[in-house]
Formats: C-alpha cells, sequence, structure tokens
C-alpha cells in the first residue's frame, strides 16, 4: 500500500481522527450500514488510527485490524483500549499475504483505502482468499468532491470493473456523504 494521499501527510493524518472528521462523518453512521451481526469477523483493513475500528467491535464477535504503518495500529490499538473493547486484533499488512486464514473473515472494510492499495489485483486476491464463501467486501471512496480536502475522487464505474475483475461481484453502491460505499461479494467462480 503506498501512502500517496493527503490521508496520510502531517495535516491529513491529523484529520484521520479529529473531532471535525467525527462531526462530518459519524463512525457510528457507516458501520451501521453495514448490517453487521454479533457473530461476525470484520476486517478493517487501512485501519489508521482507528477511526472505524472501535465502532466495528461493538457490534462484531471479532475484528481485525490492518494497516500498513505500525504508529496507526498503536494509535489504533491506544484506542480500543481506551474504549474497552477487546475482541481486536491489529495486524501489520499491506494487503498481501495477510496473516489471516482462509475463508475466515465475514466482511473487509476498507475507508479511503482502497485507492492507495498498489497492486491492487493482488490484494483483491488475498481479499478473496481470506472472506468466506458468503462474506463481503465493502469498500468505501469519495466519489463526488466535498468541501474539505480529502482522499481523491474516484470513478464509480472504473472502480467497479477493477473489483470486478478480481472475482467480486457489485450488489449495491450506496452514496454516503460524498463518499460512495460499493458492496461486493465473492463470485462463484474465481
Amino acid at each position: 500500500m503506498s501512502h500517496k494521499g493527503e490521508a496520510y501527510s502531517a495535516s491529513g493524518a491529523i484529520f484521520l481522527d479529529s473531532p471535525l472528521r467525527r462531526w462530518i462523518q459519524p463512525p457510528s453512521q457507516l458501520v451501521e450500514k453495514l448490517a453487521i451481526s454479533p457473530i461476525d469477523i470484520v476486517m478493517d483493513f487501512g485501519c489508521g488510527p482507528g477511526f472505524y475500528t472501535v465502532e466495528l467491535a461493538k457490534k462484531a464477535k471479532r475484528v481485525v485490524a490492518g494497516d500498513v504503518s505500525a504508529e496507526m495500529l498503536k494509535k489504533a490499538q491506544r484506542k480500543a483500549v481506551k474504549a474497552g473493547v477487546k475482541n481486536v486484533e491489529f495486524l501489520l499488512s499491506i494487503g498481501i499475504k495477510i496473516k489471516v486464514e482462509d475463508g475466515s473473515v465475514d466482511l473487509i472494510f476498507l475507508v479511503t483505502v482502497y485507492h492507495e492499495v498498489g497492486k491492487g489485483q493482488m490484494a483483491l486476491a488475498e481479499f478473496r482468499r481470506i472472506l468466506k464463501p458468503t462474506g463481503k467486501l465493502v469498500i468505501v471512496e469519495v466519489v463526488k468532491k466535498g468541501i474539505f480536502p480529502g482522499a481523491p475522487v474516484q470513478n464509480p464505474e472504473a472502480l467497479g470493473a477493477e473489483v470486478e475483475a478480481g472475482s467480486f461481484e457489485l450488489q449495491q453502491m450506496q452514496l454516503y456523504k460524498n463518499c460512495g460505499v460499493f458492496f461486493f461479494t465473492k463470485n462463484s467462480s474465481p
């Protein structure tokens, strides 16, 4: 995963977990759209400082919070401890050879991270490997310019086509604020 977006610039890193972002994008609102069950295993891929991790942990049986940055994982871990959630595992990963068992994850959640994943098809193959047969891949990306700086605007059709080329099928796309929330399932045949 490369850090080419504003999210990892000095000012962008501060915004990743700021009160302003919590006001604009309350984590609970987006997590609610995921319909997570108390028996689900969820991967928060590219979790950063854990902006969504705690909310995911409140809904799921277990959360695997993965990020390319050890510093971000430490921040996410401190946030989980402070919130008193104990069902989160932290994992350093670039999206290739994720140290998670085959077919063990119900939902993989990426928020403004997919556009930063280098070697996207390799990461998609890995996501496919760790997802259960009925698992979902949920990708959230900016699809229209907002009033605040942030992740670059993505073309929804191009994003959908790229992920579908990785043996996923787009089930639906919902708009949320200036983002598209893309719900994918695994194709039955890779």
